[in-house]
């Protein structure tokens, strides 16, 4: 905000001196190709920034390895990932802070139809990691076991899969759960103030076990196994801007791919990158969460070469739960949230 003050004050001052049209031309000029490209060398590369969704972690290792290893360059790009935990992607991405967000699918659908001009070009998490985990000897292993249970939720919209997965098991979300506003770490399900707590497959899960728990000791309910997944992790673009800029967005998504194919091919390298840039925990975590990530990014019954691709049936049934649950208000036309050309256009 203040850089851009400066700017209109030194634009005032440049008046007195030179006629409107001189201005407007010089300092147009400028600022339009310094906002949209930058020189490394004797190179001159497309700017792209990237709202993050949460600090440096496993969870985007494909981005982080693409940058560092020279994948977005090759495609003429200059990108910066900014770390996020305090931010809203979607405001970032609609004040022109950051061209790409990274935002639950989930959320995005809340911004459509909000009015803003969202479409979701890359949907990296193919799965949903969403566990609810309880104490293998409390019996609870579904949805219709969580009556008149305490049961831990993050809510700010990551509700919604557990409101889904209560309705499957025949209970009123409202009525027959006692919910309880769960901290990012597990100690309310460790001394036993929850039946039931929010886990991540690749985060608060691992710590579990990391903390002494063993997979026996735990019962998991999955939210794909339970029919409930909404899809998260996805990037997003405004529509506009996605077709002004046509070729760089393909070519982002192409490096992005192939960082996310360098990730799967070398966890432990690319979960060392990540490491170096955050140090958020151990390189032993970034590890395992890595490894869990790439579950997501290339679940069961795909492959490699389906990275980033947005399924209809998982994208259809995000928008139908999401409607169920209340997360929105009305159905949103798949064709109109999501557009697959972009990625088509990166693998071909």
């Amino acid at each position: 905000m203040k850089s851009e003050l400066t700017k209109m004050k030194i634009k005032k001052v440049i008046g007195l001196l030179l006629t409107v049209s001189i201005v407007g031309v010089v300092l147009g000029g400028c600022t339009e190709q310094a906002a949209n490209t930058t020189t490394q060398g004797d190179k001159q590369l497309d700017k792209i920034t990237v709202q993050s969704l949460w600090l440096p972690q496993g969870q985007f290792a494909g981005l982080y390895v693409a940058d560092a290893k020279g994948f977005y360059e090759e495609e003429g790009i200059d990108v910066e990932i900014l770390p996020g935990g305090d931010v809203s992607s979607e405001e970032q991405v609609e004040n022109d802070i950051a061209q790409v967000g990274i935002a639950f699918y989930s959320s995005v659908l809340t911004y459509q139809e909000g009015g803003y001009d969202f479409i979701n070009v890359f949907q990296t998490f193919r799965s949903s990691p969403q566990y609810l985990v309880a104490k293998a000897e409390s019996g609870i292993k579904s949805g219709a076991d969580l009556k008149g249970k305490k049961v831990g939720s993050w809510f700010g919209g990551r509700q919604y899969e557990l409101y889904a997965l209560a309705q499957l098991g025949g209970l009123n979300p409202e009525t027959d759960i006692d919910w309880k506003q769960q901290d990012f770490t597990m100690d309310q399900f460790t001394s036993g103030e929850f039946d039931v707590a929010s886990a991540m497959s690749y985060n608060e899960y691992l710590l579990l076990l990391e903390e002494g728990y063993s997979e026996e000791d735990l019962n998991v309910i999955d939210m794909n196994k339970e029919g409930a997944a909404l899809l998260e992790d996805c990037l997003f673009v405004k529509r506009s801007w996605a077709e002004e800029n046509r070729d760089l967005l393909v070519r982002f998504i192409r490096a992005t791919i192939k960082g996310w194919n360098y990730t799967n091919e070398h966890p432990e390298e690319a979960a060392n990158i990540v490491y170096e840039i955050g140090k958020s925990s151990t390189l032993e975590h970034q590890v395992a969460m890595t490894e869990k990530v790439l579950e997501l990014v290339i679940p069961d019954g795909s492959d490699a070469s389906q990275i980033g691709y947005p399924d209809e049936k998982s994208i259809q049934q995000t928008i139908d739960l999401g409607f169920q649950t209340g997360l929105i208000k009305k159905k949103i036309d798949s064709k109109d949230s999501v557009d697959t050309s972009y990625w088509e256009a990166a693998t071909k």
